[in-house]
């Protein structure tokens, strides 16, 4: 049997697979933190999706401790009756539920697009504070939390987890990591200098866990999530916290260890290759499932320490097999999913039910570029999946007056219009002019060894399969004209034809394109894998040509790379990988040359001046351009006006990333009725 789906019973708690949703900060609540319809309907879909068990996120239990404006709170009984409804969804789709209980310490002001007051956060009322003021996380001046509001902080999760019993929640979780107040508690590095009883590093997780169990009942299941392992230098190691830590917390009865690694403090990582906060938050470049030999090994120590735990392991679970690695060879005994959860929020129904090929491998992003992030005064979303969020909203409801569309287009603003379009209804037929599917998408991960660029093609992929399995109509080696398009007598027409090269103009460039010397990127990262750089590639272009050149240092060979702009600007769609870009181009001892400018090709050189105008040719193996884009929107035109309705969307309204072009593709697709 798949060990991801063999069910497990632990402090009375019977847990029906082994993927579990582990809690991450929504920010939907409302302005003082209760519940609304969209955090209940985004619950509702994550249990729905049959994970064993769903931890609703961060909730704050002192509004002084907020660290985003729409976090949930249990601040007082209250709070209770709203939290009932997403006990009740959950329950209803058979699934446990959790809820982590949180207090921010030093975070609140993490964020701030305004100067901070010493010991201020962002939000009004706020505190940034901590054991210390070392190693600020926020605000760069945080304050010393007193001894009497360590106590009173005990009190505040002590009720607002009588609260979450009350509410009908079957176990407690508690946000005891990454550079909250008990992490930092934790924290060798921030922990230093007291003289009162919290100088005992573990004491304030221990007397909240106890102070609760007096109120709910020592037979109430605890999971807190706890760092196991700062990531930092000089902070505490997996060896440190088995030796020191884990004893006393198995003394108080917990029911499963929740384990996350890495921190968010100001402080320089043990790891180089790896950075802290690559553990909380894993980047584009990060390993996949990052934690699978801390988690191998914290496990090995706790045997070794006769502490019999069951634990979650996470961060950069993206794809089912990843989930399997979690679980298997003594590792964890479940799998926590997050990031994956939203991206496809049914992904443990389809690994139950043999529909493996059509979960939606997460590709990493993070939220929507329209919804923006959690430190950034937006909702956790996904880029991938533009439901998650708006789930009741967005839920697909047949039609009962069938149209005709035709889309020009198979990218993936496309193909997820097609698929959307189809679901509710209406009779769908896709023109594309290559002879694939897959938009930029089919080329833009062909890397031969930069890491994770096989995600890239994870979202076109997840298309691909749906369409087939839909039935949706398609046509490749289609260059659809205006006649093409009215001929199928479509009720309304989607123009997703994507971006264009804004090609530059070079002396001698069309003999060189035409020789081979000379090539677009799109060409150079061909699938078919015909173009060869040779040693000594000139690269023009650093927004979008960054990642080419490190793949070509990576390969051994000789590039350079050379800008018309005064400085580098990543291309909109590199998103939070962009400064990684820039990092590992450092790294590699690779240098843009701004201020150049190509102005001839000749055999086997790039002619260039700089900003001075200086000429000179720099020998050049071959020339890839990576050109401004523009939108291929001529169709637009041509068809408004025919009596026919038109849709824009994806990189043909305005060049941008993926994630755009699938929730414009979701929104528009709804909007035919």
């Amino acid at each position: 049997m798949d060990k991801l789906l063999e069910p497990i019973e632990i402090a009375g708690l019977r847990f029906k697979n082994r993927m579990v949703h582990v809690a991450t900060t929504m920010n939907m609540s409302d302005p003082l933190g209760h519940v609304t319809d969209k955090l209940i309907a985004a619950y509702e879909t994550l249990a729905a999706g049959g994970s064993s068990a769903v931890i609703v996120g961060a909730t704050c239990v002192r509004h002084d401790g907020l660290i985003n404006e729409r976090m949930l709170g249990l601040y007082d009984d209250t709070y209770v009756i709203g939290q009932r409804d997403v006990v009740e969804v959950i329950r209803h789709n058979d699934s446990l539920a959790g809820i982590q209980l949180f207090y921010g310490g030093m975070i609140p002001g993490i964020g701030s697009t305004f100067p901070l007051k010493a010991g201020e956060g962002w939000i009004p009322g706020t505190i940034a504070w901590g054991p210390s003021n070392a190693y600020a996380v926020g605000n760069p001046q945080p304050l010393v939390m007193p001894t009497e509001v360590y106590d009173e902080v005990v009190e505040a999760y002590a009720q607002a987890g009588r609260r979450a019993r009350e509410a009908g929640y079957e176990f407690l979780s508690y946000h005891f990591c990454h550079g909250s107040l008990p992490h930092t508690n934790l924290s060798l590095l921030v922990n230093t200098g007291r003289t009162d009883k919290y100088a005992d590093r573990f004491l304030l997780c221990e007397r909240i866990l106890e102070r609760t169990q007096e109120l709910c009942g020592k037979d109430f299941p605890l999971i807190p999530r706890f760092c196991v392992d700062e990531c930092l230098e000089g902070g505490f190691d997996i060896d440190y916290f088995v030796d020191n830590y884990a004893p006393r917390l198995h003394a108080l009865g917990v029911a499963v260890l929740d384990c996350t690694f890495g921190s968010m403090l100001n402080a320089p990582s043990r790891n180089p290759d790896i950075t802290a906060w690559e553990n909380i938050g894993p980047g584009f470049y990060t390993p996949n499932a990052v934690n699978l030999s801390n988690i191998a090994y914290l496990k090995q120590r706790l045997r070794e320490k006769g502490i019999d735990m069951p634990v979650i392991g996470s961060a950069n679970l993206c794809t089912p097999e990843h989930l399997r690695e979690m679980v298997q060879d003594g590792r964890a005994e479940f799998a926590g999913s997050c990031r994956l959860s939203m991206d496809d929020p049914d992904y443990a129904n389809k690994i139950a039910e043999g529909r493996e090929d059509e979960v939606r491998k997460s590709t990493r992003t993070g939220a929507s570029l329209l919804q923006g992030n959690i430190f950034t005064k937006g909702w956790a979303g996904s880029a991938q999946n533009a439901a998650f969020g708006r789930d009741r909203e967005y839920r697909i409801r047949p039609t009962a007056h069938p149209k005709k569309v035709v889309i020009v287009g198979g990218g993936v603003g496309g193909m997820e219009y097609a698929i959307t379009a189809k679901q509710i209804g209406h009779d769908v037929v896709l023109l594309e002019r290559s002879g694939q599917l897959g938009g930029a998408m089919a080329w833009a991960g062909n890397y031969a060894k930069v890491p994770n660029m096989e995600i890239i093609a994870y979202q076109s992929d997840w298309h691909k399969v749906m369409m087939d399995k839909l039935g949706v109509a398609y046509r490749l080696n289609c260059a659809a004209t205006a006649d093409m398009v009215l001929a199928l007598k479509p009720d309304i027409a989607v123009i997703a034809t994507g971006a264009e090269w804004a090609i530059p103009a070079i002396e001698g460039l069309d003999e060189a394109r035409a020789g081979g010397f000379a090539v677009t990127i799109e060409e150079a990262m061909a699938s078919d894998g015909a173009f060869d750089p040779g040693p000594s590639p000139v690269i023009f272009g650093s927004a979008m040509g960054g990642e080419l050149a490190i793949d070509y240092a990576l390969r051994g060979l000789a590039v350079r790379l050379i800008d018309a702009r005064p400085q580098h600007a990543a291309i909109n769609y590199l998103g939070s990988r962009g400064p990684k870009v820039l990092a590992f181009m450092e790294k590699l001892g690779l240098a843009i040359e701004s201020n150049v400018q190509p102005v001839a090709l000749g055999e086997g050189e790039v002619r260039v001046t700089n900003g001075s105008g200086n000429a000179k040719a720099i020998p050049a193996s071959s020339f890839v351009i990576c050109p401004e884009r523009k939108p291929a929107d001529a169709l637009v035109a041509q068809l408004r006006g025919s009596g026919v309705a038109v849709q824009v969307l994806g990189d043909a309204r305005n060049p941008r990333s993926a994630g755009n072009a699938v929730h414009e593709a979701a929104y528009l697709a709804r909007q035919i009725g």
